[in-house]
């Protein structure tokens, strides 16, 4: 991988852990699936702005509609609102290492559904990574109740359909602006999930206090809006398990912050699940083989 692309994905994964502690002070102002689908569709705003001014025109093509409103349900609406309903049943702990099993669904279907190349190296680089994800959240110690396990369930359930999302997007989207299809499946997809946060939480709510206005949009400035447009773009131009791994930094960072802004203890087991999602990422980068390209620099799967 490219420097600037291993540094563009830290960003995201620095982002992203900060959006845990921030998430876990915001649904004290927002209910759990509102602040959601309130993030999402600001975020999509904010992106359809750009992505009208980078393609010259206001709208996608009437062919693209189908494509991208799966995109945006697999994406948005599905794991967007398994992730916050997730987290209001589940520890934020295991929160984050249930939804960063996605590293796993998307290179596994890459892997069948593209064709991508999948070496002994890799499997054991993820394998690595995960294993010092749970040991930084300390599962083991954690007694479920059975709202818990049912968050468990959703959270898996949002996990595997963020992976099919990122393969398809490979796979239906790989000659377009990755920005553009972002900024418009995210729109689509949080235009179905406030109908449904409105059925979940009993009305469609918003708190118009100074920190509730300010953790929405940093969630969907930076989290939803840069934080995917510069994942989702970096993917299109890797194999799977070389992008996916870098993920398993976001609970460690989240717990990083967690420990800064929140107060938790700050652990041994943060420092030695650091060193192993490090080794992890190592591994998998060392046992990549070079993909073939397209003339823009994009992976060819399957060749």
């Amino acid at each position: 991988m490219k420097a600037k692309h291993i540094y563009l994905l830290l960003l995201v994964t620095l982002i992203w852990g900060l959006t845990f502690p921030i998430m876990k002070i915001g649904s004290r102002y927002i209910p759990p699936v509102s602040f959601g689908a309130w993030r999402f569709f600001l975020g999509a705003a904010c992106l359809c702005a750009l992505a009208a001014r980078r393609q010259g025109k206001i709208w996608h093509a009437r062919q693209d509609f189908w494509p991208l409103m799966l995109l945006g349900l697999l994406q948005t609406t599905i794991m967007g609102g398994a992730l916050h309903l997730g987290i209001s049943l589940v520890k934020s702990g295991i929160t984050s290492v249930v939804l960063y099993s996605y590293p796993f669904f998307f290179t596994f279907l890459a892997f069948l559904l593209l064709k991508e190349n999948l070496t002994w190296k890799q499997v054991t680089g993820l394998i690595i990574g995960f294993a010092g994800l749970i040991l930084v959240v300390n599962p083991w110690q954690v007694h479920l109740t059975r709202s818990e396990f049912l968050g468990i369930l959703v959270l898996l359930g949002g996990s595997a359909s963020w992976g099919l999302a990122s393969v398809y997007l490979k796979a239906a989207f790989k000659n377009q602006d990755k920005l553009v299809v972002t900024a418009y499946q995210m729109l689509y997809g949080s235009l179905v999930l406030l109908p449904v946060a409105a059925l979940a939480d009993h009305g469609l709510r918003f708190s118009w206090t100074l920190p509730a206005i300010g953790i929405i949009l940093y969630t969907s400035i930076f989290t939803s809006a840069l934080g995917f447009a510069i994942l989702l773009t970096i993917q299109a131009r890797y194999p799977a398990s070389q992008t996916s791994v870098y993920l398993f930094l976001v609970p460690v960072f989240g717990v990083t912050f967690s420990t800064l802004l929140l107060g938790e203890k700050l652990t041994l087991n943060l420092l030695l699940g650091l060193a192993l999602v490090a080794l992890g990422i190592i591994t998998v980068n060392l046992g990549a083989t070079a993909p073939a390209r397209g003339k823009d620099g994009s992976v060819l799967v399957g060749k």
